[in-house]
């Protein structure tokens, strides 16, 4: 009976031993997994991922493949941002702050004006928390199509001999936040499309924005064969474009040459691609 005694707190020791040490090295990390879904299923060449923790501050900044990344990180409640890497003449600014962290298109030394974005999606979300333990915190973020589209359709009235046209429109917006997706707020440039001939008599040309806010003044350059330039009296067409709804639409206008050409523009936004940005916690 003694000995039996004995045994049973024996294994009791070691029970509570185990517990003890089982206790003391849990780890002080936690597994992230956090999956990616571009809009339309459209493929990237990969994504950067920014990391903040709950006191504000940048923790990592990595890039992995499109499909996501998995790894583990410090048990904390996080802010995450996503991009793809493969963006076209735009790049990341101000990443120390989650709240700054923008996505901000190039500017055009010679002409300085805003070069045309291409291929930008981006997302955010808050509240990520990762615990400690070997239980991965699984999130699916879906980034957001960012750049918006105008086309140009030219058509020229009682205007001869044109070798060249382009279109410059100011009021662009030069960055989106990567948290939303939404204007940075900062000050506004210009931007330049070179016209392109079209059958039928009209010319075309686009501008890949992040956005417009007013005044957004037009104006439109023929260049002729001796190299000789005109350009219309600028016209403001900011009332117009912030009118139109969220799917889109057209605004027809027409503007004037000094010597009384005239030329017929028709602008048409296209709507925002699919994608809503949004995410989920598992």
């Amino acid at each position: 009976m003694i000995g039996y005694v004995v045994g049973l707190l024996l294994s009791v020791m070691v029970l509570a031993g185990c517990a003890g040490r089982d206790l003391s090295e849990r780890p002080a990390d936690g597994a992230l997994k956090i999956g990616l879904v571009w809009p339309d299923g459209q493929s990237v060449a990969g994504a950067r991922l920014w990391l903040y923790g709950s006191d504000g501050t940048l923790y990592s900044a990595t890039e992995c493949g499109a499909g996501g990344y998995e790894g583990r990180v410090p048990a904390d409640t996080y802010t995450i941002l996503a991009a793809n890497s493969d963006c076209a003449n735009a790049d990341c600014h101000r990443s120390e702050s989650w709240q700054e962290h923008r996505m901000k298109a190039a500017v055009d030394g010679e002409t300085n004006t805003l070069l045309h974005v291409g291929k930008v999606f981006c997302v955010g979300t808050k509240e990520v928390a990762v615990r400690r333990g070997n239980r991965p915190a699984e999130i699916t973020l879906c980034p957001k199509n960012a750049v918006r589209k105008l086309l140009f359709r030219i058509t020229p009235d009682y205007v001869d001999d044109i070798a060249d046209m382009s279109v410059r429109m100011t009021g662009i917006v030069p960055s989106v936040r990567l948290i939303d997706g939404g204007d940075a707020g900062e000050t506004t440039g210009e931007i330049l499309a070179v016209a392109r001939s079209e059958a039928g008599g009209f010319y075309a040309a686009d501008m890949s924005v992040f956005g417009w806010r007013g005044p957004n003044i037009v104006s439109v350059a023929v260049v002729h064969s001796d190299g000789g330039t005109e350009t219309t009296v600028p016209q403001d067409i900011g009332e117009q474009l912030a009118q139109l709804p969220d799917e889109g639409g057209t605004v027809d206008l027409t503007l004037v040459l000094p010597d009384g050409g005239e030329i017929v523009l028709t602008v048409t936004v296209e709507a925002w691609e699919s994608g809503s940005g949004s995410g989920t916690v598992i």
